[in-house]
């Protein structure tokens, strides 16, 4: 049955449920098959390309130059919100 995923353009109901899994991973992102149903085509499942995620810039971010000042208010403000709470 694997063997018959990856040579057709078309597969069937039935080997999608049981062989999804084989059917996906043999895809390439972009490329599409056909599903029928008694020989008649009732959709086309076609895999996604994975979504790129847009990493930030830490380089920039060190440039921008806040040193131990900037951490110790920020320390100082957390202390004196957690004291106001208690």
């Amino acid at each position: 049955m694997l063997n018959t995923l990856f040579n057709m353009k078309k597969v069937s109901v039935r080997q999608i449920v049981h062989g999804f899994s084989k059917l996906h991973n043999s895809l390439k992102p972009g490329q599409s098959v056909d599903i029928t149903s008694h020989g008649q085509t009732i959709g086309q499942y076609i895999k996604r390309p994975a979504r790129r995620i847009k990493m930030p810039n830490f380089y920039q971010a060190c440039q921008l130059g806040y040193g131990p000042k900037v951490g110790d208010e920020l320390v100082k403000r957390l202390l004196a919100e957690d004291e106001t709470l208690s």
